[in-house]
Formats: structure tokens, C-alpha cells, sequence
């Protein structure tokens, strides 16, 4: 920790000294300080997931001067603050119509041609250090974080300024109501004696806190305005993990299930029916027994689900996403625990599928007058007990040979002295409508095993393989056509994706993308979240430096597939 606070504070130093002009102060709030406003950023990332960091890079990288608004003090999202560092990648094969071998989507996916050139080598960089049997790549955060993410980031020097512990409070537009004019932050610094650099407490306990603008007893506060440059409009990004521009904009946004694939209308009272949420977590195995006390918890549904007929079924899951250790289960591993719940077998571990993550719209709306995230804080609550639960069930059930007392919660690993996440991982969020009404569909990333891609969009500008995958909340009933949903065709992802009907300035990446909620249920995962990030972030910062809206790259998209085709893959390649 000492180690990463350092290169915090050295990064923060050497944009101040290059580029003040530019940026202004960005170091920590202080009691009293004034509200500071930047003009000065061609393009501004509302942040917090792994698209929002690609993006940050790849537009900083294409010379813009770009700010990432980031709501902790980790950068990477799902790869890092959600903690969920076991990549995910297709691994599925189509059958063949005609009876033959069927079509392997995994071994294309996996083609080097096929993945984002950094994001490859970041993972070549970390193998699988765990032996974990989920993915080939698995890691732990905090290093990562400290050697791979913070590495690139001061790689882009001046160009890139990252606004940590930073949640977004406001949206402001242009008289017109066609471009984001604005966007207004509160940054929150811990005061002497807060622990883990603020993270010692849960975010249902502390989430109220980091979006009020004045200062509290844990935290001092600086109210931060980002707004458009005059002389060209500033590109804005929604590339949170929570849609939150896209709510705080007053325009239409979609969320929940739709009531058909691709449809702008949800079904009826689906706003709320959604994907399950989870707060993961470390375990170590100790040499010696810790004295680690049980926290008072709630969820009793707790179980192995499908594995629960295994004899070896604690062995799978707790090397299931491994980040440390090998062979048998031993002293010294460390293991991630993001287990799901089994609605057939009507338990699970802390997958959290009881309440939907997000505020119905209109509660959302009512909230934007005083924002704090749109967040069921209830649902929020319920997660992290199922977590604290899981845990503690779990290491009860540790096998002959190892001692459920020597089983503790890893928090360093997460950077958090509580034991789970910076902030729980989520499956969708509210999303995009594109130009012209635009909806990228579930039926767009599939098809018969013999037409080898998804649609070929003539604006086609990343690419992205994975099946549906769906853990639903228990109290929704999900569509028949969402039931049926399986497997994926390698897809195409289109620049229309990344767009706003109504908002000429904005774009978006990663689960925030103008897709349906069926699409985003493959979109969803860490390589094309990477990929619709750098391609959002080369758009955005070809926004800036040409003066042209979104519509007016649309009209020339060749230009911008060819500055794209330069960092990540817009076609595939396909073995013959």
C-alpha cells in the first residue's frame, strides 16, 4: 500500500508540474477548499469499469487531453474495484447443421489476431498464477493495479489526468438540450485516521457520504466542474458502471428487460428485473488460525448449488478463480469467491439474486436532485450480508486437514480493510439508445454456425465473443425469448453502439453501449468491454480534434475504422 500511495502522489505531482495551465490542482481536498472548474480537457470519462480505462488510454494516447473521473482509488473496474480478475473468455462451439465437428467460437476468439494487442499482452504479463480452472488468466488486484494499470497510465503523462475517489452529482446541458455542457463531481479525501484509504467501511454504509458535496467526519469534500471547452465541444463519455450520465441527463435511457430483443419499451414493470449483483472477496489459507470473528448475517440460502452432489465440490469452488497457489488447496492459497446462486436447487454462494441493484427509473429521476448513485441502498445492503455469509458458511465447510480458523478474508488483495470489493461487481446497467433510435440486438451476435460472424455492421468498430449469460433476480420472470438465449456467433460491435440519439457530445462503452439487454448479457465481459473502450476512446478523441458530432463520424466512419484497426480489431479473422 505504501508502495502504490507513492506512485499515487509521484503521478498526480508530474501532471500538476507539466500541465497546470491545463488542469489545475489535482491533489487531495482540503477543509474549505473552493469548487474548481476545468475547461481545459477535450475529452471527460465518467469512469469506475474496464472500458473507462481502455477508453482513457486509447483517446489520451490519440492526443487528447482527456480526464477520467474515477469513483475509487483503483482504476480497471470489474478487473480490479469489482473484483472479478479471472478473465472471461468465449468458450463455447456452435454445432454444425450437417452433423460435422461444429464450429469452435472459443479457438477464434482466442486467435492473438482476434484480441486488443495491450490488452493481450497485459494478460501474456500475468498468466494464471492461481491455477484457477475458470479462465486462463487470473490475478491478483492490488498488484495489478501497482504493476500493469498505474504503469500505462503514467505512460500517457499530461495527457491524462485521473480524478480519483471522484463520483459523479450533476449533469448540466447546452441551452438546446443537444450536447452534455457539463458534468459536476464531488472528490472526497480521508481525513487522518480513516483507514484503507477510505475503504474500511462497506459502501452501503458510505455511499451516501462520497456524493455529498460537504465535509464530513470521515472525508473532505471539493466540488469539481468539468465543463465544455468553447472553441470546440468537449466529448463526453458514459462509461460508468452505473449509467449515471446517461440518468442524470434528463433523456431516455433503457433499462431492465425489454420486451423484445432490441426493443426501446420495457416490459411491463421490467425496469426492475434485471441481472443478480455481487460483492466478491478473498480467502487466504493461514499457517496458523487468526482469531477472525463471524459478522451477525442474514442470508441463510447457502449452498453448492449444482455442485452440491461432488464429493470433492469445496475443492472446485475454491480453486474455481484461484489467484494464488497450486495443486491441492494449501497454505498460502488465495482464492477470489464469486460463486452463483442455483434457482433450481434454490441456493448458491454470493451471488446476491433478491433485489435488483438499481432504482426503478422513476425513483431515479426523483433522485437526480440530490443524486447518489440510484442505487437500491437496500439491495446494496443485501449484498454485502450475502458475501459476509458465504464466507462464513464456506470456510465451515473446509475439508478434513484444514481448519476453518486458519480460513480468513483477504482484504489487501482488494485494498479494503472490510474483507469484500471496493464496490460489488454488476451484469447490466443502464444503456444507450444510439443514433437514429439504435439497439444493438442479441439476434445481431448470432446465427447458424455456417455464417461464422454476427452481423457485419458497415460501421463496424470492435469485436466481441461470448454466449448470453444471465443470473437472474428471483423476483422476475423473465421473457421467453431471454430464457431461450444461447450461444454467439463472434460479433461485430458498431459505432452507432457508442452513440446517444439525443446527445451529439455524448459516448458510451462497455455495459452503458445503446444494446439490448439480452446483448449486453454477452457483451458484458472483460476483452470486449477492453475493446469497446479503446474504440470509444479513439472516437472520442477524433470527436475532439475534428469538431464533428457523432452523426458527423458516422458519415465518415472509414476514417475512423482505419485509426482504430491501429489498436484493436474490428474484423475478425477467421481459420479456414
Amino acid at each position: 500500500m505504501i508502495a502504490h500511495s507513492r506512485a499515487r502522489v509521484g503521478l498526480v505531482l508530474l501532471a500538476m508540474a507539466i500541465a497546470p495551465k491545463f488542469f489545475g490542482p489535482v491533489g487531495t481536498a482540503q477543509a474549505g477548499e473552493p469548487p474548481v472548474t476545468h475547461n481545459g480537457f477535450d475529452v471527460v470519462i465518467a469512469g469506475g469499469s474496464t472500458a473507462a480505462f481502455s477508453a482513457a488510454l486509447a483517446a489520451a494516447e490519440a492526443g487528447a487531453r482527456t480526464a477520467l473521473i474515477e469513483p475509487t482509488d483503483w482504476v480497471g473496474g470489474q478487473l480490479t474495484s469489482s473484483g472479478v480478475p479471472a478473465i472471461d473468455e468465449a468458450w463455447h462451439t456452435i454445432k454444425s447443421e450437417d452433423g460435422g465437428p461444429g464450429y469452435s467460437v472459443s479457438k477464434v476468439a482466442r486467435l492473438p489476431a482476434n484480441m486488443t494487442p495491450r490488452f493481450l499482452g497485459l494478460l501474456n504479463a500475468i498468466q494464471n498464477r492461481g491455477n484457477c480452472w475458470v479462465s486462463r488468466f487470473c490475478f491478483c488486484p492490488d498488484a495489478f493495479v501497482a504493476g500493469h494499470l498505474e504503469p500505462l497510465e503514467k505512460g500517457c503523462g499530461a495527457r491524462l489526468t485521473v480524478f480519483r475517489d471522484t463520483v459523479v452529482k450533476r449533469v448540466t446541458l447546452s441551452p438546446d438540450g443537444r450536447r452534455v455542457a457539463g458534468i459536476e463531481c464531488i472528490r472526497r479525501t480521508p481525513r487522518a485516521g480513516v483507514g484503507a484509504n477510505g475503504y474500511d467501511r462497506l459502501p452501503s454504509e458510505d455511499l451516501g457520504d462520497w456524493y455529498s458535496a460537504a465535509d464530513s467526519p470521515r472525508f473532505w469534500k471539493q466540488t469539481i466542474r468539468f465543463v465544455s471547452r468553447s472553441e470546440k465541444p468537449t466529448v463526453f463519455v458514459d462509461a460508468t458502471e452505473w449509467g449515471e450520465v446517461l440518468a442524470l441527463s434528463g433523456k431516455e435511457y433503457l433499462q431492465g428487460v425489454e420486451e423484445a430483443d432490441g426493443s426501446l419499451a420495457a416490459a411491463k414493470g421490467a425496469d426492475r428485473w434485471g441481472q443478480a449483483t455481487v460483492f466478491c472477496f478473498a480467502q487466504e489459507i493461514r499457517a496458523e488460525a487468526t482469531g477472525e470473528k463471524d459478522r451477525p448475517v442474514q442470508s441463510k440460502d447457502l449452498g453448492y448449488g449444482p455442485y452440491g452432489d461432488k464429493p470433492d465440490a469445496w475443492e472446485k469452488i475454491w480453486t474455481y478463480r484461484r489467484l494464488r497457489g497450486k495443486g491441492k488447496p494449501a497454505t498460502g492459497d488465495i482464492c477470489l469467491q464469486n460463486w452463483g446462486y442455483s434457482q433450481k436447487h434454490g441456493e448458491g454462494g454470493n451471488d446476491y439474486p433478491h433485489a435488483y441493484l438499481f432504482l426503478s427509473k422513476a425513483d431515479t429521476a426523483a433522485q437526480a436532485v440530490d443524486w447518489r448513485g440510484g442505487i437500491d441502498m437496500a439491495a446494496l445492503a443485501g449484498a454485502e450480508d450475502r458475501a459476509f455469509a458465504w464466507h462464513q458458511w464456506f470456510r465451515g465447510k473446509a475439508p478434513t486437514g484444514i481448519d476453518p480458523a486458519r480460513i480468513t478474508l483477504a482484504s489487501a488483495v482488494l485494498g479494503t480493510s472490510h474483507g469484500l470489493a471496493k464496490l460489488p461487481y454488476i451484469r447490466d446497467t443502464r444503456r444507450s439508445i444510439g443514433l437514429d433510435g439504435f439497439v444493438l440486438r442479441f439476434a445481431d451476435l448470432t446465427g447458424p454456425a455456417a455464417q461464422r460472424t454476427g452481423t457485419r455492421f458497415e460501421d463496424r468498430i470492435a469485436i466481441g465473443a461470448y454466449p448470453a449469460d444471465i443470473h437472474p433476480v428471483t423476483n422476475c420472470t423473465m421473457p421467453g425469448y431471454v430464457v431461450s438465449a444461447g450461444e454467439t456467433l463472434p460479433f461485430h460491435i458498431p459505432f452507432r453502439a457508442l452513440t446517444h440519439r439525443d446527445l451529439s457530445n455524448l459516448l458510451v462503452a462497455g455495459k452503458t453501449m445503446a444494446q439490448s439487454f439480452l446483448a449486453n448479457s454477452a457483451t458484458r465481459l472483460h476483452p470486449i468491454e477492453w475493446s469497446s473502450g479503446v474504440a470509444c476512446g479513439v472516437a472520442a478523441a477524433e470527436m475532439a480534434k475534428s469538431g464533428r458530432d457523432s452523426a458527423g463520424i458516422l458519415k465518415e466512419i472509414g476514417s475512423l475504422q482505419e485509426l482504430v484497426a491501429r489498436q484493436t480489431p474490428i474484423d475478425w479473422t477467421l481459420p479456414k
